[in-house]
């Protein structure tokens, strides 16, 4: 019997908001840098579902090791500098990953305020 079952669940999605967290702030860090090309963090089972062909049987696979990948932003807004990043749309990113850290911060912390109240017997 798994106690922090519902935590671990919570877990890729907790480390996936706080590594992308870090992608949209490198983006807005390098807004005015030429030629930077806006990124962002995708789970890894999502880029590999696009099915890659193989032509000769040594290309390599890939491998499963981490479980985020940080891909480029197609992105049409480019300005004279060939800069893609908008501040707009990167801040509403950083607002709406914020709160799935928090929501999902709040779902662990239930489950193990949980655990602790039946360890305590239901007493506080």
């Amino acid at each position: 019997m798994d106690l922090f079952k519902s935590v671990k669940k919570l877990e890729p999605r907790l480390d996936y908001t706080w590594k992308r967290h870090k992608v949209i702030l490198s983006n807005i860090a390098n807004a005015d840098t030429p030629n930077y090309r806006a990124k962002d963090l995708k789970f890894r089972e999502e880029v590999e579902r696009i099915p890659l062909k193989t032509t000769r049987p040594k290309h390599i696979k890939p491998s499963g090791g981490e479980r985020f990948k940080v891909v480029e932003i197609k992105r049409h807004l480019v300005g004279n500098d060939r800069n893609n990043v908008s501040i707009e749309e990167e801040m509403a990113k950083l607002t709406q990953n914020r709160i799935a850290y928090e929501v999902y911060m709040k779902m662990a912390t239930g489950s193990i305020e949980k655990l602790n109240n039946v360890i305590r017997g239901g007493r506080r």
